[in-house]
C-alpha cells in the first residue's frame, strides 16, 4: 500500500526561461521563478528594453481619421506606429506604444480627441516622447515585481514605464493551481501521492453538498475543531441532508470546560487529549460505514469553524459590459452564465462597432463651388470629417435645372447622392444705400458684397436725375454696371444718390446639397461565440481579451476555500486507522486508553465538572 506524507515542498528558485503566450517573444521577456508550493510561487519578471539618452518630446494635431503613424526624425527620420490606435475613435488621454519600421519599441504617445462647438469628433491633439537609439537593449525589471503566479502558469506584469499590464505564461507551470488554504494539513501532500489521493477545493455550498453526496450514503463525520461554531453545525446539517449520516464533534479540553452545562447529554460531543486547536489545524474526517470497502474522505482548514460567506447556489446568468485589457479595444459586453463550482461559465461576447447606416440619415449643404470645382466634398456624418466624391462629374458643365449623382467615399462605397445646381451669368443687387452731401456725382461711392468692395467709376448722367456707372472691383476690373437716382436738396444745397440696383456679372458656379449613409453604432456577435471563462474572470473572443467585472476570483484561489482529499484506497486507510470509535489500546492495560478521545460527558464527569 502506498503512503503519502504530509510535508511541504521544499523552496525552488529556477534558472530565468523567456516567458511565452504573450504579447512579446520570448526572447524580450524573462522571468525568475521563486517560493514554493505551499506558500505560492511569484516570477521576477524582465523585459527587454531599448537603452538611450533622454527622449525626444513634442506634440501634434492630427485629423480625427488619422492612421495612427508619425513621421518623426529621432536618431534618422523614420515612420512611429501609435499600437492599438484605431482611428476614427474618441480618446481622452490613450496611452500608446510608438513602434519604428522595424518593429521595436521606441517611446510613448498620448492622444486625446478635441470636440467641435456641437460636441462633434473633431480632431486630435497627440504628445509624443521618442527614445534615441544608442545600439544597446538593456534587461529592466517590471515595476510589479515579483508577481503572483497564477492558475496554469499565468501571470501579469506592467513593463517598464508602461501602465497596461501584460499577461505571460511559465513555461512548465501549465498544471500549477495556487494553494488555496495556506498551512493547513492537506497543504503539502507528496506529488508521489497524487495519483491516489484527489486533493480539491470547496468553494461554495453546491461544492459541498456535491462533496458530500459522493460520500459513501450513511457515512460518520467526526469534526476536530477549537470550538463547534454556527457554521460548524451547519456543515454537520448539510452532511445529515445529503449523506443521510450523522455528525460527531471533538473538541480540546480547554473548549469543553465550558461545554459541560452545555452538552453534557449530547452525545455527540468528545474530548481531545490536549488543551487547545489553532483553527487552521481544524480537520474533519468522514468514515464509510461499518464493513464497508468504500473510500473515505478527509475536511481541513478554519472554514471548519468560520462561516466562509458562501453563496446559496453559484450558478450565474448576467447580462455585462467587459472591460478591456488593452487601449484600443472596441467596446464589448456578454452574457455570461454556468456554474462557478463546475468550472463551466461560459461568455456570449458582443461587439459595439460603427456601421454604415442602410438609408441616407445625414444632410449636408455643398455651399458655393466654382466652374472647376473637382466634384470632391467632406463632411461629419457620425465618425468625424470624411471626403467624397460625386460619381461622373466633369468640371465646368452646364445644365438647367438639378443635376443627379451618386456619392461615394474614398473607398469607393455607396453613401448616398446629391443635386447640383449649375449657376451663371449675372446678379442683381438692390437698395443697396442712400448716399448724402457725396458732390454733384456719384464717382467713387462704394458697397460691400460678399465679402468684396466695389467702387463706382466712369460714372455718366443718363437723364436729369439718373446715373449709370461702371462698378470696379478690388483689382480695378469692371465687372458690372450700377444704376443711382439723383435727388438736389434745395435746404442744404446738396446732392442725394440713391443707389438702387447693381448687376454684377458673375462666372459658372454650383450650388446644391448631399444626402448621405451615416455611421451609426451596432452589437455584432463575436464570431468564435460561445467563449470559456479563463482564470481570473478573462474571456478572449476574435483574439481580442477582456475581463468580466466582478469575476476576478473565478478559478483562482479566494482564501474562502475548503481543502478536502479523497481516494482509493489510501484516504479509506487514513480515515479508518483514525477512527475514534475504534480505539485500538482498548483492553491492553497501558495507558495510552485513558488520553483517547472520550465522550464529553464520562470526561466531564472525570472531572467533577
Amino acid at each position: 500500500m502506498r503512503k503519502f506524507v504530509l510535508l511541504p515542498f521544499l523552496s525552488l528558485a529556477l534558472a530565468q526561461v523567456g516567458l511565452v503566450d504573450g504579447p512579446r517573444p520570448s526572447t524580450e521577456v524573462r522571468g525568475t521563478l521563486q517560493g514554493n508550493a505551499r506558500e505560492g510561487y511569484s516570477v521576477v519578471v524582465e523585459f527587454l528594453v531599448e537603452g538611450g539618452a533622454n527622449p525626444t518630446q513634442g506634440m501634434t494635431t492630427q485629423p480625427f481619421s488619422w492612421n495612427g503613424r508619425l513621421y518623426l526624425c529621432v536618431s534618422g527620420c523614420d515612420y512611429f506606429t501609435l499600437s492599438g490606435y484605431a482611428p476614427n475613435t474618441p480618446y481622452n488621454g490613450a496611452v500608446f506604444d510608438l513602434y519604428d519600421s522595424q518593429n521595436r519599441l521606441r517611446g510613448r504617445a498620448s492622444v486625446s480627441t478635441v470636440y467641435d462647438s456641437q460636441n462633434r469628433p473633431s480632431y486630435h491633439q497627440v504628445q509624443y516622447a521618442v527614445w534615441p537609439l544608442q545600439g544597446a537593449r538593456t534587461w529592466m525589471p517590471s515595476p510589479d515585481n515579483p508577481v503572483p503566479l497564477e492558475a496554469g502558469g499565468w501571470l501579469s506584469a506592467r513593463p517598464p514605464g508602461g501602465s497596461a499590464r501584460e499577461r505571460y505564461r511559465y513555461p512548465g507551470m501549465e498544471s500549477y493551481r495556487p494553494p488555496s488554504v495556506q498551512g493547513s494539513i492537506l497543504s503539502g501532500i507528496s506529488p508521489a501521492d497524487r495519483d491516489v489521493v484527489a486533493k480539491s477545493v470547496l468553494s461554495s455550498l453546491a461544492d459541498l453538498r456535491s462533496f458530500y453526496a459522493r460520500q459513501p450514503q450513511g457515512s460518520t463525520l467526526w469534526f476536530f475543531v477549537p470550538e463547534v461554531s454556527v457554521w460548524t453545525q451547519t456543515l454537520a446539517q448539510e452532511f445529515r441532508a445529503r449523506n443521510g449520516g450523522q455528525e460527531r464533534f471533538v473538541v480540546p479540553e480547554g473548549t469543553a470546560r465550558s461545554y459541560c452545562s452545555l452538552y453534557r447529554s449530547d452525545t455527540r460531543y468528545h474530548v481531545m487529549p490536549r488543551e487547545s486547536l489553532a483553527k487552521e489545524q481544524s480537520f474533519a474526517v468522514i468514515y464509510p460505514p461499518s464493513g464497508s470497502t468504500q473510500k473515505g474522505a478527509v475536511m481541513a482548514g478554519r472554514f471548519l469553524v468560520d462561516r466562509p460567506d458562501w453563496q446559496e447556489t453559484d450558478y450565474l446568468s448576467f447580462t455585462t459590459p467587459l472591460s478591456p485589457t488593452q487601449e484600443g479595444l472596441p467596446e464589448a459586453r456578454a452574457l455570461v452564465w454556468g456554474y462557478i463550482s463546475q468550472s463551466n461559465l461560459r461568455a456570449r461576447v458582443e461587439f459595439k462597432e460603427w456601421g454604415l447606416s442602410p438609408f441616407t440619415n445625414w444632410t449636408t449643404s455643398l455651399g458655393t463651388r466654382p466652374s472647376d470645382w473637382d466634384g470632391r466634398f467632406s463632411a461629419v456624418v457620425g465618425r468625424g470629417d470624411e471626403s467624397f466624391y460625386l460619381e461622373g462629374w466633369a468640371s465646368g458643365a452646364t445644365w438647367s435645372g438639378a443635376r443627379y449623382f451618386n456619392v461615394r467615399d474614398t473607398q469607393g462605397r455607396y453613401r448616398g447622392y446629391a443635386y447640383v445646381y449649375a449657376q451663371g451669368g449675372t446678379t442683381t443687387l438692390s437698395n443697396l444705400g442712400a448716399y448724402y452731401d457725396w458732390g454733384t456725382t456719384p464717382e467713387g461711392i462704394q458697397f460691400t458684397y460678399g465679402g468684396q468692395t466695389y467702387t463706382l467709376s466712369g460714372c455718366r448722367l443718363r437723364t436729369t436725375s439718373e446715373w449709370t456707372c461702371s462698378v470696379k472691383d478690388a483689382s480695378g476690373r469692371d465687372v458690372g454696371t450700377a444704376y443711382l437716382y439723383a435727388y438736389f436738396v434745395s435746404v442744404d444745397y446738396t446732392w442725394l444718390f440713391n443707389l438702387y440696383k447693381v448687376v454684377l456679372s458673375t462666372g459658372l458656379r454650383y450650388t446644391g446639397s448631399a444626402y448621405l449613409r451615416g455611421w451609426q453604432e451596432a452589437w455584432r456577435y463575436a464570431s468564435d461565440n460561445d467563449r470559456p471563462v479563463e482564470a481570473g474572470g478573462y474571456v478572449t473572443a476574435e483574439g481580442r481579451r477582456y475581463r468580466v467585472p466582478g469575476l476576478e476570483g473565478y478559478l483562482q484561489p479566494t482564501g474562502k476555500d475548503l481543502e478536502v482529499a479523497e481516494g482509493d484506497p489510501y484516504v479509506s486507510y487514513v480515515t479508518r486507522s483514525l477512527s475514534p470509535q475504534g480505539n485500538p489500546l482498548a483492553g491492553t492495560g497501558r495507558e495510552e486508553p485513558k488520553v483517547w478521545f472520550k465522550p464529553l460527558r464520562e470526561w466531564c464527569a472525570e472531572r467533577g465538572l
